[in-house]
């Protein structure tokens, strides 16, 4: 018997549900028919879309990491183009803080999140974890590379060595917003690190 024919609209609203639903509750925190009675769709016809849940999961981070960096992409081109780099990185720190707050804590970044809850179990999971945060550290080493360009920065370290500290900095501080529930710390934390720690050094 032939598999039923996949709706593209179906398949894009479970990966979407999947995302909201990883994104609050993590990977052992979401069932598959969490998911689908969201979407409104047949237990059965799950696996006409995808394998299993570790596969759907794997999807789940790319098309999460592909729309984060489509809209980084964009504020850099367009709103924050007349920005130096270091308020560049401002503006997405207080963006990304805003739409936290919206949600009442209660979501985390999909990526950190699943790093550290499945990356040890699944290699498929592992590599598109390694994959979006590759994609994810490259955009940012650009953006410290221009605010090297422009003297905001040290350049004692490489723009590789900045966007990864950075990053990691950011990681940890939104474990504490969700324990605090509190966006304060967390803004003081990376304007600190962009002011003080990534400061042009004294010749």
């Amino acid at each position: 018997m032939s598999r039923p024919r996949r709706s593209e609209h179906t398949r894009e609203a479970l990966i979407q549900a999947g995302i909201e639903h990883l994104s609050r509750f993590g990977y052992h925190g979401t069932g598959i028919k969490q998911i689908l009675d969201d979407v409104n769709v047949p237990k059965g016809s799950f696996y006409n879309f995808f394998a299993s849940k570790e596969t759907f999961v794997a999807e789940l981070i790319q098309a999460y990491s592909q729309d984060l960096l489509l809209q980084l992409d964009d504020f850099i081109q367009n709103e924050g183009a007349l920005l130096t780099p270091v308020d560049q990185l401002k503006a997405i720190c207080r963006f990304s803080l805003k739409k936290y707050a919206q949600d009442h804590f209660q979501k985390s970044c999909l990526i950190g999140s699943l790093a550290a809850e499945i990356s040890a179990d699944s290699q498929l999971c592992r590599v598109e974890l390694k994959t979006a945060m590759k994609k994810w550290l490259d955009f940012f080493s650009g953006v410290f590379f221009n605010a090297q360009q422009v003297g905001q920065v040290r350049d004692d370290l490489t723009s590789q060595q900045l966007a990864s500290l950075y990053w990691t900095t950011w990681e940890g501080a939104l474990i504490s917003m969700k324990m605090n529930k509190r966006t304060e710390p967390v803004a003081h934390t990376m304007n600190q690190v962009l002011d003080v720690l990534f400061a042009p050094q004294p010749s």
